[in-house]
């Protein structure tokens, strides 16, 4: 049956919404044809009324007031301008400023900055003649002294040592640094020892067997006088390539920095054949040439051959006794620091026995040896 109802346009006078005219009417079901799809009112757009967003709002964001409240629309741009250009005159100052410094310690320390950073030392004691000192006092007794010991080692590498020791008795005392464990101190009397860890009080008693310090040479191993490191025999081709005054703790000394062509050495150390006898028996054979020897612990090492120079390094002192020697690694390459003589005995304080605990295994793996 066909629907003959009209639908009615809306009245002019009945306001829409947003100023669009209201949707039409709809059919009720038993007005609409079969099969037709329900087309709902379509969905107006919303418009929200404009709000102007006020500048400042402290409830909200302090950061924000603050910045809003540092602007002013009064704000003058060639004010601005001004303090950029302050700024900016004030930047290059600072960079100039800075660049004249390079340069001028670029320019005064620049040999002393090229010596630090190929490795060289930079000297700045006061110089003195190039050339041996004089002793200027004769040397007193010695009895008691303490240096320190650095020397290399193949097996265990680099070995230090300090050593305080009365070269008529024997006693003595070392105390030997290492890195990965605490350092350990030894004392000795006649033949026996005692070692310990110097972070805990327990001693352990040994044989002293062959001592770091003991050989036959004595006192001449370890305190020697520059005639002793240098004979006069060598000393005649060994060139002073440096000398200052310097100082070994409170001892004044002059530092040598000295070359000497092993192929010197060599010919003063070495052993001359003894000519034979004439053959009729007649006349003594011609003695045989004083052979030169070098200090006990400076030994020319073998394989120098091809080497020109040894360079070494000495501390003397007024008596002439090298306070502080440093050795090239042809001559061992060991460095003796003398930090005080005495003619007196000296006796150090021993463990009593209620600290003194047998060596053992275990305590061998305590100490570290």
């Amino acid at each position: 049956m066909q629907d003959t109802t009209e639908l009615q346009a809306p009245s002019a006078g009945i306001p829409g919404v947003n100023g669009y005219p209201p949707p039409p009417p709809v059919p009720p079901p038993s007005l609409r044809p079969p099969n037709q799809i329900d087309q709902g009112a379509p969905l107006l757009p919303r418009v929200a009324p404009a709000v102007q967003r006020p500048q400042i709002a402290p409830e909200v964001n302090a950061f924000a007031t603050s910045m809003n409240q540092s602007w002013s629309p009064t704000t003058n741009p060639a004010g601005v301008k001004k303090r950029g250009s302050a700024r900016r005159r004030i930047s290059r100052v600072v960079v100039l400023a800075v660049i004249g410094g390079v340069a001028y310690a670029g320019y005064t320390y620049g040999a002393d900055l090229m010596k630090l950073a190929s490795g060289e030392e930079s000297i700045t004691e006061p110089a003195v003649a190039l050339e041996f000192p004089t002793p200027a006092q004769a040397i007193g007794p010695i009895r008691t002294a303490t240096f320190l010991v650095e020397r290399p080692d193949a097996l265990k590498g680099p070995q230090t040592f300090e050593v305080t020791t009365d070269f008529e008795t024997g006693v003595s005392r070392v105390i030997i640094e290492r890195v990965d464990n605490p350092d350990l101190e030894i004392l000795t009397l006649w033949d026996t020892a005692f070692i310990r860890r110097v972070d805990e009080p327990a001693w352990y008693r040994l044989d002293r067997g062959q001592f770091p310090v003991d050989s036959e040479f004595g006192i001449t191993r370890w305190i020697r006088s520059l005639d002793q490191v240098i004979p006069p025999s060598i000393r005649e081709s060994a060139v002073v390539d440096r000398a200052t005054e310097s100082s070994v703790g409170t001892e004044a000394t002059t530092r040598l920095l000295v070359s000497i062509d092993p192929a010197a050495i060599r010919l003063a150390t070495a052993v001359a054949p003894i000519p034979p006898p004439p053959a009729d028996g007649t006349g003594a054979p011609a003695p045989a040439a004083p052979v030169v020897a070098l200090s006990p612990g400076i030994i020319l090492q073998p394989g120098t051959d091809t080497v020109e120079t040894l360079t070494m390094e000495l501390w003397v002192d007024r008596a002439g006794i090298v306070r502080k020697s440093i050795m090239p690694v042809e001559l061992g390459a060991e460095t003796i620091t003398i930090t005080s003589l005495s003619p007196e005995a000296w006796q150090p304080v021993f463990p009593t026995e209620d600290l003194v605990q047998a060596l053992t295994a275990s305590s061998m793996f305590r100490l570290g040896i």
